[in-house]
């Protein structure tokens, strides 16, 4: 369920059975407009406090993903970034990969 910012509408969909929410759109996107904005801080404080896993999504790259990796969520939406990246998809990931090496985080791709 994509809860825009709104931890009151996580909570009701994490009570609702929800596999996962998800937080944005952390900027804008070229795969859909988007409806509402959602910084870091809604997903720092969901990865804190539950257990009900959290993705952060819309517009997210290489470049302006820290401050999200930092926050702590279980998944990062990135499809603009990784098939739309100059260098191809493979070049995409690696560098992901660096950013998430540099704040100690691993993500399993599926």
């Amino acid at each position: 369920m994509t809860c825009g910012a709104s931890r009151d509408r996580a909570i009701t969909a994490a009570e609702a059975g929800a596999d996962y929410v998800a937080f944005g759109a952390s900027f804008p996107s070229t795969t859909k407009a988007a409806k509402h904005h959602a910084d870091s801080e809604p997903i720092r404080d969901w990865s804190e406090t539950t257990v009900v896993p959290c993705c952060a999504i819309d517009g997210i790259t290489q470049e302006n993903c820290g401050p999200f990796v930092e926050a702590g969520p279980d998944f990062l939406a990135v499809i603009g970034a990784i098939w739309s990246h100059p260098e191809g998809p493979r070049a995409a990931v690696a560098e992901f990969n660096d950013v998430f090496a540099r704040y100690g985080r691993v993500y399993r791709h599926s």
